[in-house]
């Protein structure tokens, strides 16, 4: 296996055709066969380009080639040429895969950190200045100003697709639309019938809708047309790749054997490319639904791995990757009230998985992991590397670098509107 740089891809090619002109890697009944050395040495060149994602690559492309190799050989006929599809489709699934090495994005260390906890810091700060803002003008909860505001832009829809666009589940959307229904703001002919707004919902909507295009216009301060156009793009495709990783983990927790579901595995039989129907006149608006379905998935893998709640998972990160870490940089971190922190860290200390440093029963000091909290630190560490690999693998590098530096812009500005809209608040107590 000469030339351990050459491109990842062009390996698991080669490799592929191998396997499905020659049977390499099969046994009598068609299913893999031992690891050979050459697999080994592969799999070595290949772990060198695309880390802990090597050993699921290369497993991948194996299981497809087997299938596509079992069905040209029904009736016993012979095995023909590599068909031009076979290609096409391995490509789709090598997309799945793509490492980024270029110099300025070579530390993925950084990647599970952005993606998942900037994305939720972001979105409690503008969920807090945004209950600020709109409380001034109508008490109405955020998910059923979210439902008015879509159906304004969309028009009517069905509980399922007010679902699909939020990325909450339908419960939720249910008990939204229950409220909405009950202070006349929407209206349905029947229970599974699209749900829209009465005359009543769309004043309503309106006065939500100037509030929230002056917010978006803060939030979008210094950004670019282009740019802008750019980062929306991204986030739709980031979308699709959330959407599938929820559904995909869904499947997994269902299954009778859970190691049998591979949820990191891109199907391009069921990679539609849909979008999915939500508002996009505003910048946040995606980005909520974009958290929510990465979010979703992150709770069942995080559960299923470790048996931690997100926020659980985000605070024994938060300690684990800087321990011993001080209780006021803690706090810092994770955006969250003292209380609520509190809480999470206590619970953790009660259960043998966070270390205290200091005098007891108090919220201060400094915080480390366990034995047992770093053994489980290690398996967050992995799933969210590989979870974000998945959802950030369309990306090219410069494409990644521009969508973050955008995100930086966006969270910068969500600083600024909050601390607006607390000095409003601060001054208008008597």
């Amino acid at each position: 296996m000469a030339g351990t740089t050459a491109d990842w891809r062009e390996q698991l090619m080669t490799h592929a055709h191998n396997v499905y002109l020659e049977g390499r890697g099969l046994d009598g009944n068609g299913q893999a066969g031992a690891v050979t050395a050459a697999d080994a040495e592969l799999l070595a060149v290949l772990a060198q380009q695309l880390g802990p994602l090597a050993d699921e690559a290369l497993q991948i492309v194996e299981a497809f080639v087997i299938g596509a190799r079992a069905r040209a050989r029904a009736g016993d006929a012979a095995v023909p040429a590599v068909p031009p599809e076979l290609d096409a489709r391995l490509a789709i699934i090598l997309n799945g895969f793509a490492p980024d090495t270029s110099p300025v994005q070579q530390d993925q260390s950084d990647v599970p950190h952005i993606i998942q906890s900037e994305l939720w810091q972001l979105l409690y700060k503008v969920r807090e200045s945004a209950e600020l803002s709109y409380a001034r003008e109508i008490d109405v909860v955020e998910l059923d100003r979210r439902i008015l505001l879509l159906l304004r832009h969309i028009g009517p829809l069905v509980p399922a697709a007010i679902s699909g666009a939020v990325g909450v589940d339908k419960a939720q959307v249910s008990r939204s639309v229950k409220r909405l229904l009950e202070v006349k703001m929407v209206e349905r002919d029947q229970i599974r019938s699209p749900v829209s707004l009465t005359r009543k919902g769309a004043g309503v909507s309106e006065r939500l809708l100037r509030l929230a295009e002056m917010r978006n216009r803060e939030l979008t301060f210094d950004i670019r047309d282009d740019e802008l156009s750019e980062f929306s793009s991204v986030i739709d495709r980031l979308l699709q790749r959330a959407v599938m990783l929820y559904e995909q983990e869904r499947v997994r927790g269902a299954a009778i054997d859970a190691k049998s579901v591979n949820p990191f595995k891109v199907d391009p039989e069921n990679e539609t490319g849909n979008a999915i129907m939500v508002d996009r006149s505003r910048i946040i608006s995606p980005l909520m639904t974009l958290s929510a379905y990465f979010s979703r998935s992150g709770a069942l893998t995080f559960k299923r791995l470790t048996g931690l709640s997100n926020f659980e998972v985000w605070v024994l990160n938060e300690i684990g990757r800087d321990a011993p870490l001080e209780w006021n940089l803690l706090v810092e971190r994770l955006d969250r009230d003292h209380s609520q922190a509190g809480r999470t860290v206590s619970s953790l200390v009660e259960r043998g998985l966070v270390e205290r440093q200091g005098r007891p029963g108090r919220r201060h000091g400094r915080f480390a992991p366990s034995s047992d909290g770093q053994r489980l630190f290690g398996i967050i560490q992995e799933a969210s590397l590989q979870r974000s690999a998945f959802l950030m693998a369309p990306l090219t590098a410069q494409e990644r670098d521009r969508f973050l530096k955008t995100f930086e812009k966006v969270h910068r500005n969500a600083v600024v509107q909050l601390e607006r809209e607390r000095t409003i608040e601060e001054l208008g107590r008597p």
